[in-house]
């Protein structure tokens, strides 16, 4: 699912795009004679570890050497996921939902986002264009426009569990104003998670940051994807718990001997509860294992590739449906040799000794 951000202002299936997302930008309209000083971009990706949309928070300082005006600005982003704000000096302003018309070229998302782990980029789609706009009055001097907004990020399915997070947010229609100077970015990531950016962005932590002096590209085009859930803590767990419950079986074939110790019983009278004892316990290392696969889909979250848990569990049933056998002999085993032994104890305690002779 690709999203995009219109800024300055059996086998395998094959990795596709999920979903479009939508398009994000920079203002633009009537700004030939404004000039942005300074532009800081912020876009955050932390609210997608909870599958909700991006943030994008973009902060313009401005200089009108003209007389004062009012400017219409355009924030191409069809892709909000709520209501957007607009403040001029720190006082809100107005803003409104539309469409709009025909855009130049240079706006289009772009095609691709680049690929991770050493992968190839990932093709990029959007869907139709919406927009953002609002009016600004603006007396002679310096100003500073503020605007945030969320963002539906973009999903793009790969040949591995977890997605990759899609979001382009062109750039080109900031050279439309009357001058441009610094751009600072700054992409704020969910711990753990693995990124990439074109232009290129250096990591600082959990974000990514840029400088440039003046408009690098056309477009800034972000991927990013979580870490894939560790599953070799979950089957410790599982051994564990294996372990656990063949010492209960222990624990149980003891009791049963002592008892038919004291009973003056064989130890024959035992290999049911041992065998029951044994089924037990390998029908819940079954059920228990086979939990696995949904535990980790749980913890991956939403929109991870169901082939690669479909195949994990086939894996894990075809496992058990060959190693049930052994869990249930091992099993027995386990317990009634645990019974014979405790029988035996039990019986020499019961029998009374000998008088001494005289």
């Amino acid at each position: 699912m690709p999203a995009l951000l219109w800024a300055n202002m059996a086998e395998p299936p094959e990795p596709a795009p999920l979903r479009p997302g939508g398009a994000a930008g920079e203002p633009a309209g009537g700004l030939r004679d404004v000039a942005v000083e300074h532009e800081r971009l912020l876009i955050d990706l932390r609210p997608l570890a909870r599958a909700k949309p991006a943030m994008v928070d973009a902060t313009y300082r401005t200089r009108n050497d003209g007389a004062a005006r009012t400017v219409r600005l355009l924030f191409v982003a069809d892709g909000l996921g709520g209501a957007g704000q607009v403040w001029l000096d720190g006082r809100p302003v107005p803003n409104r939902r539309t469409q709009p018309g025909p855009l130049p070229a240079s706006w289009r998302a772009p095609g691709a986002t680049p690929g991770l782990g050493g992968g190839g980029s990932l093709a990029y789609t959007s869907k139709e264009a919406g927009a953002l706009a609002f009016e600004l009055p603006l007396p002679p001097g310096r100003h500073e426009i503020r605007v945030r907004y969320p963002a539906q990020a973009a999903i793009y399915q790969t040949e591995g569990l977890m997605p990759v997070w899609q979001l382009g947010y062109v750039l080109a229609p900031a050279r439309e104003w009357g001058g441009f100077g610094r751009l600072d970015v700054r992409v704020e990531l969910p711990r753990g998670w693995e990124a990439a950016a074109t232009p290129g962005l250096r990591r600082d932590g959990s974000a990514l940051v840029g400088s440039w002096q003046g408009i690098p590209a056309d477009a800034l085009a972000l991927s990013a994807r979580a870490p894939e859930p560790s599953s070799g803590w979950r089957y410790l767990l599982w051994m564990a718990f294996c372990a656990a419950g063949l010492w209960l079986c222990i624990l149980g074939g003891r009791a049963t001997g002592r008892s038919l110790g004291e009973r003056g019983r064989g130890a024959g009278w035992a290999l049911p509860v041992s065998f029951a004892l044994s089924m037990g316990w390998t029908i819940a290392a079954i059920i228990t294992l086979l939990l696995i696969p949904g535990w980790i889909e749980r913890a991956a979250g939403p929109f991870i590739n169901e082939y690669v848990t479909n195949s994990m569990s086939y894996t894990i049933a075809i496992m058990l449906i060959l190693a049930a056998p052994v869990f249930t002999l091992v099993g027995t085993l386990a317990t009634q040799v645990a019974a014979i032994r405790a029988r035996r104890r039990a019986a020499a305690r019961a029998t009374p000794e000998a008088p001494p002779l005289r």
